[in-house]
């Protein structure tokens, strides 16, 4: 018995992320091929930096792997790190730090703001706006797998207090499809070996393609849906 510990959607929540991480999704896109392309070492050091926030299954299999196939010395360690400088010790890069500020507060709030001005001055605008997007893409996996898991932890007796069981059933059943294949992808790639920059964007650009087909409906129903404070189920 006891309660489920990680961060998780309530309806609010739910529609407030899906609002942005719609939004982004070209740029999304645009963070693996383009002009405003991200390295795909600093990239999956990116998606793993914000997964150390509220870390979840789905995503640590996936971009830890990536992350490793893209030639990150030391993903696990980044995926543990408890802090900005304890990520920067693995990666040291202005994008990072901006990732681990991103996540602590959700992609939201002056600090978010001031540390994105902060690497648009030290890169670019443009480039600042693709590690936002990549922010985005990684926290609604996070928190959607946690979601997930989180109604199954429901049948051992670990429930969320503020969730509801009925928004979380809905979710699963639209959702655990492709968390399911997220998990079977994830144990392919534990036997992939480090791959060329050109294999890292064009999988990455799969992603954004399958992962934008189920966040287009509740994304654009989000559009029409009156703005709200986001509230979350927290540990």
């Amino acid at each position: 018995m006891g309660q489920y510990t990680k961060k998780m959607w309530t309806t609010a929540g739910f529609f407030a992320d899906h609002r942005m991480v719609f939004r982004n999704l070209f740029r999304i896109a645009g963070a693996y091929v383009g002009p405003n392309s991200v390295d795909p070492e600093l990239n999956e050091a990116v998606m793993v930096t914000v997964n150390s926030v509220n870390s979840c299954p789905y995503c640590e299999g996936l971009h830890g792997e990536l992350a490793r196939m893209a030639g990150v010395d030391d993903p696990d360690t980044l995926m543990k790190a408890q802090s900005v400088s304890e990520c920067t010790q693995v990666v040291d890069d202005p994008a990072i730090v901006y990732a681990r500020t991103f996540a602590e507060n959700d992609g939201r709030g002056e600090t978010e703001d001031a540390n994105f001005k902060t690497l648009s001055g030290e890169t670019s605008e443009g480039f600042a706006k693709s590690v936002r997007a990549l922010c985005w893409f990684l926290l609604w996996g996070s928190i959607g797998g946690n979601t997930l898991n989180g109604f199954f932890a429901r049948f051992a007796g670990k429930s969320k207090e503020g969730s509801s069981i009925i928004f979380e059933f809905l979710f699963t059943l639209y959702y655990g499809p492709l968390f399911l294949l997220i998990a079977i992808v994830n144990g392919l790639l534990k036997f992939a070996p480090k791959v060329p920059k050109w294999f890292s964007a064009t999988f990455g650009i799969i992603l954004t393609l399958i992962a934008g087909t189920w966040i287009l409906l509740p994304g654009l129903l989000a559009q029409l849906i009156p703005a709200k404070p986001r509230i979350l189920a927290f540990g």
